[in-house]
């Protein structure tokens, strides 16, 4: 077990760092990304660049990371989600495999938008050559190109894993807090537990609270134990995060129109706000990053504890 002092060393850098990756201000990080991706793709349509290694398909970075982006985005996301969620849901079972339904909405949402884009290319395609009509074989044979509207798969899948990591760290914003917050969510707890002493309650309500209270002792815990764990987690995902950006950089400058490349990219971002800023906002199901007792989600102390006395406990 690593030692509480390793643990809130640990715990600070992260804080710091992920301030400066995530933002606090989520909307910036989008407005960057749509100006970086329109300039860049102007150039490519007014001042092509020449050809180079980059802007081969074949090349190590496309073959084996751009066409594996989400492979290599949702498996460390989603271990580092159960890393951290098992400390901030104070272990609950059912809250932590909850937090894991993001990863599943976000596999559902990359498969739907990749089918919706080779339907789209499939029902615009039509040869260079008019002349062939609709036989794709003679056209090809002929030597001509079969081609459709091939919106930007990798503009919005790029984008998208960007949103996602960065929306899924943000978690660690508050990390260097945690042993203050189970520390305010113990006390809370033990004040009721002398409300309820004074007023005679039944003691099953004492018997709740002398197991949250352990449950916050557990957390404590498990944070000094997971943080060290949590941290080589985060610099793969902020390498990766780089990585995404630099090859969302690269398809602008080399790669389809700016039409197919503005469209890939609102898409990403209307799947980022669709479930990051509306729905896990909005809805306790799945919630958002940090959804739990600690409420590191931002949630009022008074709503969480609401929602702790209506829902069944369970470690």
């Amino acid at each position: 077990m690593a030692s509480p002092e390793t643990g809130r060393r640990c715990s600070s850098l992260l804080s710091s760092v992920a301030k400066i990756v995530c933002m606090d201000f989520p909307w910036i990080r989008l407005v960057l990304m749509w100006i970086v991706v329109i300039v860049c793709s102007l150039v490519h349509q007014f001042a092509p660049l020449q050809d180079s290694y980059l802007n081969n398909s074949d090349n190590v970075l496309n073959a084996y990371f751009a066409e594996w982006s989400w492979a290599w985005t949702v498996i460390p996301t989603a271990i580092f989600v159960l890393l951290t969620s098992y400390v901030y849901t104070l272990g609950e079972v059912k809250t932590v495999l909850k937090h894991q339904v993001r990863m599943v909405v976000g596999t559902v949402v990359w498969g739907v938008w990749v089918g919706l884009f080779l339907g789209v290319r499939q029902w615009t395609a039509s040869c260079s050559d008019r002349s062939f009509g609709t036989n794709s074989t003679g056209c090809e044979e002929a030597g001509h190109r079969w081609e459709g509207y091939d919106i930007s798969g990798h503009t919005f899948l790029l984008s998208f894993c960007v949103f996602f990591i960065t929306s899924e760290l943000t978690v660690l914003l508050q990390w260097d807090r945690v042993p203050e917050l189970l520390e305010k969510a113990g006390t809370r707890r033990l004040g009721d537990q002398q409300s309820s002493d004074r007023a005679d309650e039944p003691s099953q309500d004492g018997t709740h609270i002398r197991e949250d209270q352990a449950a916050f002792s557990s957390s404590l815990e498990r944070f000094y134990r997971l943080t060290p764990f949590v941290w080589p987690l985060f610099c793969l995902l902020v390498v990766l995060t780089l990585l995404w950006m630099f090859l969302l950089v690269i398809t602008a400058l080399y790669f389809h129109s700016v039409g197919e490349k503005l469209i890939g990219l609102f898409c990403g971002t209307l799947s980022w706000w669709l479930t990051y800023e509306v729905w896990y906002r909005r809805a306790a199901f799945p919630g958002r990053p940090g959804a739990g007792r600690l409420g590191m989600d931002g949630t009022p102390p008074e709503q969480i504890e609401l929602l702790a006395a209506s829902s069944p406990q369970g470690h």
